[in-house]
């Protein structure tokens, strides 16, 4: 084969890889990554037949041979090997010559014939899927903008694969020239617009968790440039330089999540994220391992954050919060306040709105107007 690649270019696109090769499959290709040299150009596929991800270096080579080889090993190996360059060569019966330095591998692939192909819409029209009813949109937004929307809303998708649904984030146009993500896993509710000119949609789509955590690895390389998502029937796809993203959308209905978000709270508590940060996580090294609960107990001038376990000990934290009214306790799991206040920045407040010990909390910030997170209390 004589291909010959610069060992950090191919180390980078065999990273984005990582994320949808399938770690124990019945379908050993789909471990496998497909490497197809074209004039001077390499082009690496990698696919679970729902999300894929294709991406082109630039490589020296004296025939035009596609291989398949283990992602996982082959990474490994670039990763761990020293040299500037890798050479690979194919040798008979599908196995690969590898040499980087001063070090040498085999490793035998598979047929690149039996490499499935990404997800697309001549894919899907030949499994009989094109004729169904899909959405049809072009949302083009700052990379930076997508990439915060995705932080935002991914941490609450479910991960209960029964509920399919919710297994996906849920976007849609949010009014004329907006664009609305929203996630829920039951218990908590993330949603965040951001403003996207010429955006328009009937309708929304509900995008697999897994093929947005790769598409968000791509808008880290991307910096502030303008990015295009396209969704048209049952795929959503992104182009960005050489890589390009494809995944099939969740089939099913999202729920009506507008009636979840409270239209407004009784008390607006504002409270630096920073401090309200660091005592969840204090407080919560008592929590039940299972509930991960802990009480937020409202009094004039204080909130205090604590949780107790019979078993071990517990723990609380004041701090001072603008609160005059009725004193009363709310329980909240831990690590849904922990994710949230992850994904906003140290050094910001946040307004948490709370009503009674039943219902919703809600959590803003002024360092997002355009966010919004729900959360179901717990009894403790």
């Amino acid at each position: 084969m004589g291909l010959v690649i610069d060992r950090a270019a191919l180390q980078t696109a065999l990273a984005l890889m990582q994320g949808i090769v399938e770690r124990r499959t019945t379908v050993p290709i789909l471990g496998h990554v497909l490497l197809e040299p074209v004039s001077g150009t390499l082009s690496i596929s990698a696919t679970d037949l729902e999300v894929g991800i294709r991406t082109e270096i630039v490589a020296r080579t004296a025939n035009e041979k596609s291989i398949t080889l283990n992602a996982r090993k082959l990474f490994e190996i670039v990763r761990e090997a020293e040299g500037d360059e890798v050479k690979l060569d194919a040798l008979d019966n599908d196995w690969v010559e590898i040499k980087c330095g001063r070090a040498k591998f085999k490793m035998m692939g598979l047929d690149s014939r039996s490499f499935p192909a990404m997800p697309s819409q001549s894919a899907m029209k030949s499994e009989g899927l094109a004729s169904k009813k899909g959405v049809k949109g072009e949302l083009g937004i700052a990379s930076t903008d997508l990439a915060e929307m995705i932080d935002r809303t991914i941490f609450s998708v479910s991960p209960d694969e029964a509920r399919y649904n919710l297994s996906g984030v849920y976007l849609e146009a949010a009014g004329p020239g907006g664009v609305r993500m929203v996630a829920t896993d039951g218990h908590r509710l993330s949603m965040v617009e951001r403003e996207a000119p010429g955006f328009g949609m009937q309708g929304g789509a509900i995008i697999p968790r897994k093929g947005l955590q790769e598409l968000r690895k791509v808008l880290d390389q991307s910096g502030d440039q303008d990015v295009k998502l396209s969704l048209d029937g049952q795929l959503a796809y992104m182009k960005r330089g050489a890589t390009e993203v494809s995944m099939r959308l969740v089939e099913g209905e999202f729920p009506d999540y507008r009636g979840v978000i409270p239209k407004q709270s009784r008390h607006a508590i504002k409270v630096d994220r920073d401090a309200l940060f660091s005592a969840i996580k204090r407080a919560s090294i008592f929590s039940n391992e299972r509930y991960h609960g802990v009480k937020l107990s409202l009094a004039s001038g204080s909130m205090t954050v604590s949780s107790t376990s019979p078993e071990m000990g517990e723990a609380s934290e004041a701090l001072d919060v603008d609160f005059t009214g009725e004193e009363f306790s709310i329980g909240f799991n831990a690590n849904y306040f922990r994710e949230v206040l992850g994904v906003i920045a140290s050094g910001n407040k946040v307004e948490l709105g709370l009503t009674d010990d039943v219902s919703p909390g809600v959590l803003r910030t002024d360092a997002d107007p355009k966010f919004t997170y729900v959360v179901m209390p717990m009894r403790l």
